[in-house]
Protein backbone atom coordinates (compact mmCIF):
# COMPACT_ATOMS: atom_id res chain seq x y z
CA UNK A 1 0.00 0.00 0.00
CA UNK A 2 2.65 2.19 1.10
CA UNK A 3 4.47 1.62 -2.67
CA UNK A 4 1.09 2.35 -4.31
CA UNK A 5 0.62 5.61 -2.58
CA UNK A 6 4.44 6.92 -2.91
CA UNK A 7 4.11 5.58 -7.01
CA UNK A 8 0.98 7.73 -7.46
CA UNK A 9 2.77 10.59 -5.13
CA UNK A 10 5.70 10.46 -7.98
CA UNK A 11 3.10 10.76 -10.99
CA UNK A 12 1.52 13.57 -9.57
CA UNK A 13 4.56 15.50 -7.94
CA UNK A 14 4.23 18.67 -9.84
CA UNK A 15 0.56 18.70 -8.69
CA UNK A 16 1.75 20.59 -5.41
CA UNK A 17 3.35 23.27 -7.60
CA UNK A 18 0.65 23.72 -10.44
CA UNK A 19 -2.25 23.74 -8.05
CA UNK A 20 -0.97 25.51 -4.45
CA UNK A 21 1.34 28.31 -6.34
CA UNK A 22 -1.45 29.76 -8.33
CA UNK A 23 -3.47 29.08 -5.54
CA UNK A 24 -1.00 30.80 -2.43
CA UNK A 25 -0.38 33.40 -5.29
CA UNK A 26 -3.77 34.37 -5.67
CA UNK A 27 -4.10 34.15 -1.51
CA UNK A 28 -1.24 35.69 -1.17
CA UNK A 29 -1.91 39.08 -3.44
CA UNK A 30 -5.39 39.57 -1.30
CA UNK A 31 -4.03 39.70 1.81
CA UNK A 32 -0.92 41.95 0.66
CA UNK A 33 -3.97 44.79 -0.85
CA UNK A 34 -5.39 44.60 2.27
CA UNK A 35 -3.93 47.43 4.15
CA UNK A 36 -4.25 50.01 1.15
CA UNK A 37 -8.01 48.56 0.49
CA UNK A 38 -9.41 48.11 4.20
CA UNK A 39 -10.83 51.68 4.94
CA UNK A 40 -12.68 51.52 1.51
CA UNK A 41 -14.00 47.87 2.47
CA UNK A 42 -15.61 48.77 5.58
CA UNK A 43 -17.28 51.99 3.71
CA UNK A 44 -18.55 50.08 1.45
CA UNK A 45 -19.74 46.85 3.11
CA UNK A 46 -22.12 48.89 5.83
CA UNK A 47 -24.51 49.56 2.30
CA UNK A 48 -24.77 45.05 2.07
CA UNK A 49 -27.94 44.42 2.62
CA UNK A 50 -27.12 41.69 5.85
CA UNK A 51 -28.58 38.64 4.60
CA UNK A 52 -26.24 38.94 1.61
CA UNK A 53 -23.47 39.43 3.62
CA UNK A 54 -24.63 36.37 5.95
CA UNK A 55 -25.35 34.35 2.82
CA UNK A 56 -22.02 34.84 1.46
CA UNK A 57 -20.24 34.77 4.68
CA UNK A 58 -18.78 38.23 4.38
CA UNK A 59 -18.87 39.77 7.84
CA UNK A 60 -17.90 43.25 7.72
CA UNK A 61 -14.75 42.80 6.10
CA UNK A 62 -12.53 44.61 9.15
CA UNK A 63 -10.12 41.81 9.47
CA UNK A 64 -7.66 40.72 7.37
CA UNK A 65 -9.06 37.50 7.74
CA UNK A 66 -12.45 37.95 7.31
CA UNK A 67 -11.64 39.66 3.33
CA UNK A 68 -9.46 35.86 2.66
CA UNK A 69 -12.65 34.21 3.78
CA UNK A 70 -14.51 36.37 1.57
CA UNK A 71 -12.54 36.13 -1.32
CA UNK A 72 -10.74 32.94 -1.18
CA UNK A 73 -11.63 30.51 1.17
CA UNK A 74 -15.74 30.98 1.11
CA UNK A 75 -15.89 29.84 -2.68
CA UNK A 76 -12.46 29.71 -5.13
CA UNK A 77 -10.28 27.47 -2.76
CA UNK A 78 -13.12 25.09 -2.30
CA UNK A 79 -13.98 24.46 -5.24
CA UNK A 80 -10.29 24.68 -6.87
CA UNK A 81 -9.49 21.89 -4.05
CA UNK A 82 -12.68 19.71 -4.55
CA UNK A 83 -12.14 19.80 -8.36
CA UNK A 84 -8.14 18.73 -7.94
CA UNK A 85 -9.22 15.98 -5.66
CA UNK A 86 -11.72 14.49 -8.43
CA UNK A 87 -8.78 14.91 -10.98
CA UNK A 88 -6.38 13.13 -8.76
CA UNK A 89 -8.48 9.84 -7.94
CA UNK A 90 -10.05 9.65 -11.92
CA UNK A 91 -6.68 10.03 -13.40
CA UNK A 92 -5.00 6.87 -10.77
CA UNK A 93 -8.33 4.83 -11.60
CA UNK A 94 -10.21 5.70 -14.76
CA UNK A 95 -7.52 7.70 -16.13
CA UNK A 96 -5.02 4.56 -15.68
CA UNK A 97 -7.63 2.21 -17.35
CA UNK A 98 -8.50 4.14 -20.88
CA UNK A 99 -4.88 4.26 -21.20
CA UNK A 100 -3.98 0.45 -20.42
CA UNK A 101 -2.05 1.06 -17.10
CA UNK A 102 -4.81 -0.13 -14.88
CA UNK A 103 -4.05 -3.79 -16.39
CA UNK A 104 -0.58 -3.71 -15.90
CA UNK A 105 -0.91 -3.02 -12.50
CA UNK A 106 -3.46 -5.65 -11.90
CA UNK A 107 -1.03 -8.14 -13.88
CA UNK A 108 1.07 -7.91 -10.76
CA UNK A 109 0.36 -8.89 -7.58
CA UNK A 110 -1.65 -6.03 -6.79
CA UNK A 111 -5.22 -6.28 -5.12
CA UNK A 112 -7.96 -3.95 -7.01
CA UNK A 113 -8.76 -2.61 -3.30
CA UNK A 114 -5.18 -2.00 -2.62
CA UNK A 115 -4.82 0.00 -6.14
CA UNK A 116 -8.43 1.93 -4.84
CA UNK A 117 -7.19 2.67 -1.34
CA UNK A 118 -3.77 3.74 -2.63
CA UNK A 119 -5.80 6.00 -5.31
CA UNK A 120 -7.69 7.41 -2.04
CA UNK A 121 -4.81 8.10 0.25
CA UNK A 122 -2.17 9.74 -2.36
CA UNK A 123 -5.33 12.22 -2.58
CA UNK A 124 -5.55 13.08 0.76
CA UNK A 125 -1.56 13.76 0.93
CA UNK A 126 -1.84 15.61 -2.24
CA UNK A 127 -4.68 17.69 -1.04
CA UNK A 128 -2.94 18.70 2.07
CA UNK A 129 0.39 19.71 0.14
CA UNK A 130 -1.54 22.24 -2.43
CA UNK A 131 -3.45 24.05 0.93
CA UNK A 132 0.25 23.74 2.87
CA UNK A 133 1.63 25.57 0.08
CA UNK A 134 -0.93 27.99 -0.58
CA UNK A 135 -0.90 28.78 3.22
CA UNK A 136 2.79 29.41 3.35
CA UNK A 137 2.61 32.02 0.59
CA UNK A 138 -0.51 33.91 1.86
CA UNK A 139 1.44 34.23 5.34
CA UNK A 140 4.65 35.39 2.73
CA UNK A 141 2.20 37.71 1.19
CA UNK A 142 1.04 38.84 4.68
CA UNK A 143 4.89 39.22 6.14
CA UNK A 144 6.02 41.21 2.91
CA UNK A 145 2.70 43.81 3.30
CA UNK A 146 2.67 43.82 6.92
CA UNK A 147 -1.44 42.63 6.90
CA UNK A 148 -0.78 40.56 10.41
CA UNK A 149 -3.21 37.65 9.42
CA UNK A 150 -2.90 35.05 11.85
CA UNK A 151 -1.41 32.12 10.88
CA UNK A 152 -3.12 30.01 13.47
CA UNK A 153 -6.25 31.53 11.69
CA UNK A 154 -5.23 30.89 7.71
CA UNK A 155 -4.01 27.21 8.93
CA UNK A 156 -7.59 26.66 10.57
CA UNK A 157 -9.20 28.41 7.17
CA UNK A 158 -6.98 26.48 5.09
CA UNK A 159 -6.92 23.17 6.88
CA UNK A 160 -10.75 23.20 6.73
CA UNK A 161 -10.71 22.48 3.55
CA UNK A 162 -9.07 19.63 3.15
CA UNK A 163 -12.16 17.07 4.46
CA UNK A 164 -14.53 18.62 2.28
CA UNK A 165 -12.20 18.11 -0.84
CA UNK A 166 -11.83 14.19 0.64
CA UNK A 167 -15.34 13.77 0.34
CA UNK A 168 -14.74 14.39 -3.19
CA UNK A 169 -12.20 12.08 -4.02
CA UNK A 170 -14.52 9.00 -2.29
CA UNK A 171 -16.94 10.40 -4.42
CA UNK A 172 -14.93 9.82 -7.10
CA UNK A 173 -14.21 6.34 -6.19
CA UNK A 174 -17.89 5.22 -5.53
CA UNK A 175 -18.57 6.93 -9.80
CA UNK A 176 -15.18 4.69 -11.25
CA UNK A 177 -17.37 1.78 -9.44
CA UNK A 178 -20.35 2.54 -12.31
CA UNK A 179 -18.03 4.43 -15.00
CA UNK A 180 -14.31 4.23 -16.41
CA UNK A 181 -14.49 7.14 -18.42
CA UNK A 182 -12.49 10.07 -17.20
CA UNK A 183 -14.63 12.90 -19.22
CA UNK A 184 -18.23 11.29 -17.27
CA UNK A 185 -16.79 10.99 -14.20
CA UNK A 186 -14.74 14.38 -13.84
CA UNK A 187 -17.59 16.20 -15.59
CA UNK A 188 -20.24 15.14 -13.11
CA UNK A 189 -18.59 15.34 -10.06
CA UNK A 190 -17.44 18.88 -11.03
CA UNK A 191 -21.08 19.42 -11.42
CA UNK A 192 -21.95 18.27 -8.21
CA UNK A 193 -19.75 20.21 -6.31
CA UNK A 194 -20.57 23.94 -8.09
CA UNK A 195 -24.28 22.09 -7.55
CA UNK A 196 -23.69 21.50 -3.75
CA UNK A 197 -22.58 25.08 -3.69
CA UNK A 198 -25.60 26.74 -4.61
CA UNK A 199 -27.77 24.62 -2.77
CA UNK A 200 -25.79 25.98 0.05
CA UNK A 201 -26.39 29.20 -0.95
CA UNK A 202 -29.84 29.12 -2.04
CA UNK A 203 -30.86 27.70 1.55
CA UNK A 204 -28.88 30.58 3.01
CA UNK A 205 -30.38 33.61 0.35
CA UNK A 206 -34.08 31.99 1.46
CA UNK A 207 -34.62 30.66 5.13
CA UNK A 208 -37.15 29.06 3.90
CA UNK A 209 -35.42 26.76 1.99
CA UNK A 210 -32.58 26.07 4.64
CA UNK A 211 -33.91 22.15 4.22
CA UNK A 212 -31.99 21.83 1.09
CA UNK A 213 -28.70 22.96 2.63
CA UNK A 214 -28.14 18.94 4.43
CA UNK A 215 -27.70 17.41 0.85
CA UNK A 216 -24.79 20.13 0.58
CA UNK A 217 -21.53 19.35 2.42
CA UNK A 218 -20.91 23.00 2.24
CA UNK A 219 -23.13 23.45 5.09
CA UNK A 220 -20.74 21.73 7.16
CA UNK A 221 -17.86 24.08 6.02
CA UNK A 222 -18.41 26.96 8.25
CA UNK A 223 -15.83 29.91 8.56
CA UNK A 224 -13.13 28.53 10.09
CA UNK A 225 -10.74 31.14 9.42
CA UNK A 226 -12.55 33.51 12.01
CA UNK A 227 -14.83 30.58 14.11
CA UNK A 228 -12.13 27.87 14.54
CA UNK A 229 -12.18 24.58 13.19
CA UNK A 230 -15.54 22.90 14.15
CA UNK A 231 -14.33 19.14 15.24
CA UNK A 232 -17.65 17.84 14.98
CA UNK A 233 -18.01 19.05 11.36
CA UNK A 234 -14.08 18.32 10.72
CA UNK A 235 -14.77 14.52 11.72
CA UNK A 236 -18.15 13.91 10.67
CA UNK A 237 -16.58 15.03 7.11
CA UNK A 238 -14.16 13.06 7.23
CA UNK A 239 -15.64 9.85 8.46
CA UNK A 240 -17.95 10.59 5.51
CA UNK A 241 -15.57 10.45 2.87
CA UNK A 242 -13.85 7.14 3.96
CA UNK A 243 -16.98 5.04 4.23
CA UNK A 244 -17.78 6.36 0.98
CA UNK A 245 -14.43 5.65 -0.15
CA UNK A 246 -14.94 1.66 1.38
CA UNK A 247 -18.15 1.98 -0.21
CA UNK A 248 -16.53 2.93 -3.96
CA UNK A 249 -14.12 -0.02 -3.07
CA UNK A 250 -16.64 -2.47 -3.38
CA UNK A 251 -18.30 -1.31 -6.15
CA UNK A 252 -15.01 -1.10 -8.41
CA UNK A 253 -14.15 -4.57 -6.91
CA UNK A 254 -17.20 -5.79 -8.81
CA UNK A 255 -17.21 -4.03 -11.73
CA UNK A 256 -16.11 -5.31 -15.15
CA UNK A 257 -13.20 -3.13 -16.00
CA UNK A 258 -13.72 -3.59 -20.04
CA UNK A 259 -16.33 -1.22 -19.86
Amino acid sequence: MIALIAAQLRERRRSPLSWGLPLGAWAAFIVAIYPSVEGALEKAIRNYPEALKKAFGIGELSTVEEYLHAEMLSLIVPLAVGYLAVRAVASALSGAAESGRLDVLLSAPVSRRSLVWAAFGAAAVELAAVLAMALALTEIGSLLAGAHLSFSSALAGFANVWPLALLFAALTIVLTGWSLRTSIVTGSLAGVLVGMYVLDLAGRLDTSLDGIRYASVFRYYGNAIENGIDPVSFLGVTVVAVALAAAGVALFERRDLAG
